[in-house]
């Protein structure tokens, strides 16, 4: 069975070699160019753990409805602060060279509109296919300038849409990656036209529908291509874009912009949240982090408490066998340091053993001695083996349940009691089942001896650690890991010791 799961998340782990999941919610395998291509599906993956440690209280799950955000009351609201303005970057360098150089006019009187010709590796560059494309689409715009500017809109999403492939599915007169709307995006009283426009040569289906999102302004009647929204320099098109919102989040006085993507790979379903201004020359992007979870709900409210805006997303629950031992967890995205940031990523409360144990450790380090105890005891007093869906081997409960025991170590070693911390090593060693070369039973003893000696809770809590780093391969809980499993470090296994180094996963 061990051979069939590995051969599994090997499978897994090819695809994330060959792709990355980084700003864009949607990833586009790239054949000999920069930019998008046709799309292979996305991996139900996640990048590097977040070395964010999980609290043992979690937040309830958030299950509201996105809407638009009451204001925050004036009296609550910090003392705007102006934005730094951008500097200069490959991506938004990339993003200008996009755009039509030549002046913007109307097309020639016999113009026809023809659909644009499929990729050809042999004379084409990726940008200047993309370009040529964005001169298409406003020639489109402005094919009859003397028409009301919402109907020429339609009418070019309507060609555009049409130019789709033919195996394209979708509800509806037009296709989700397909619409256009004015908002004064920069607050001069002027309004802009942000438009989504179908991504070229590129069809439309449930789980992946591609569009270039652009900012025109209409100047003299005719649309002025502005910019192309790019995330990521790698990759230029969202997936099923919807416009949120246009208000001011952060405070600084200024709108921002508010856009949700959503696409599905084989087994899962991501949600992502663009947020930028346009500062009526270009775009910037305004997340550090990537904003982004599997089957989430999300809102935006005041978490932190700051006066500001948040973002609150519940969810990131992978859909693939090849993710493990998994559950729900919240991340609070907030304004911090000139940009959206991930502050708080807060595991959901789950019954699982090697959840309890991970929690006790939460609150070991919050200084929570009832919570940690009573969650550790919860896992050492378990009766029997604990069976799940085939994660939790004898000898991976094993380890568990050691390590358990010696986070209960901790709390009566807070509390002075030695004669707690002998009873809870003896009650290990006197278990009817073990692991090979299993480190725990040895780290309490450690602990025990390192407190007798010292009368230091945190001397022992360090030996136990010191012992666990030297024999960090066979301190692993399982002996192989779901791409969505959560993982413990060398350094958590004291979590008292604030000052520790980030170490090994375990």
């Amino acid at each position: 069975m061990v051979s069939s799961q590995q051969s599994a998340i090997s499978d897994e782990w090819e695809k994330i070699v060959r792709r990355t999941l980084q700003r864009s919610l949607c990833l586009v395998l790239v054949v000999g160019m920069v930019g998008c291509a046709r799309p292979s599906p996305l991996p139900d993956v996640e990048t590097a753990p977040l070395a964010v440690v999980p609290t043992a209280t979690a937040l309830p799950p958030i299950t509201v409805a996105v809407s638009p955000p009451t204001p925050v009351p004036p009296d609550a609201t910090p003392t705007p602060t102006p934005t730094p303005l951008p500097t200069d970057t490959p991506r938004e360098a990339l993003a200008i060279g996009l755009l039509p150089s030549e002046p913007v006019a109307p097309p020639p009187a016999d113009w026809t509109p023809t659909r644009p010709a499929p990729f050809d590796v042999e004379k084409d560059t990726q940008a200047a296919w993309v370009r040529e494309y964005i001169q298409t689409v406003t020639d489109l715009l402005n094919v009859n300038i003397t028409g009301d500017v919402q109907s020429r809109a339609d009418a070019a999403l309507t060609q555009l849409a049409a130019w789709m492939p033919a195996d394209s599915s979708y509800e509806g007169p037009l296709p989700p990656n397909a619409w256009a709307v004015s908002r004064d995006l920069n607050g001069d009283g002027e309004s802009e036209w942000l438009i989504s426009v179908p991504a070229r040569d590129q069809g439309c289906w449930v789980p992946y529908c591609p569009a270039y999102l652009m900012i025109f302004e209409v100047r003299e009647a005719l649309f002025v291509p502005a910019a192309i929204l790019i995330e990521d320099e790698n990759v230029w098109d969202v997936s099923s874009p919807v416009l949120l919102m246009v208000d001011d989040l952060n405070g600084d006085g200024l709108l921002e912009m508010v856009v949700e993507q959503t696409s599905c790979g084989a087994h899962t379903c991501f949600t992502g949240i663009i947020i930028g201004q346009w500062d009526g020359q270009r775009w910037r992007s305004l997340a550090a982090d990537p904003v982004m979870q599997a089957y989430t709900t999300y809102t935006f409210t005041d978490q932190t408490g700051d006066g500001l805006l948040d973002i609150v997303m519940h969810g990131g629950m992978y859909g693939s066998v090849g993710a493990g031992l998994q559950r729900a967890h919240t991340q609070i995205f907030a304004w911090r340091d000139g940009a959206y940031r991930l502050v708080e990523d807060t595991p959901d409360p789950d019954e699982h053993p090697y959840f309890q144990m991970l929690d006790a450790n939460a609150a070991l380090a919050n200084e929570d001695w009832d919570t940690a105890l009573g969650l550790a005891l919860t896992v050492v007093n378990y009766p029997d083996i604990y069976e799940d869906e085939g994660w939790l081997t004898p000898d991976a409960w094993a380890r568990i349940v050691g390590y358990a025991t010696l986070e209960a170590a901790f709390v009566y070693a807070q509390q002075g009691d030695v004669e707690a911390m002998r009873q809870a090593y003896s009650s290990l060693m006197l278990r009817s089942y073990s692991a090979p070369n299993d480190p725990y039973p040895d780290a309490v003893w450690h602990a025990l001896e390192v407190y007798e000696a010292t009368n230091d809770p945190l001397a022992a809590c360090i030996a136990a650690e010191e012992f666990i780093a030297t024999r960090a391969e066979d301190a692993a809980f399982f002996e192989w890991y779901g791409y969505g499993t959560e993982r413990m470090t060398v350094d958590r296994i004291c979590p008292l010791d604030r000052a520790a180094e980030k170490g090994p996963e375990l």
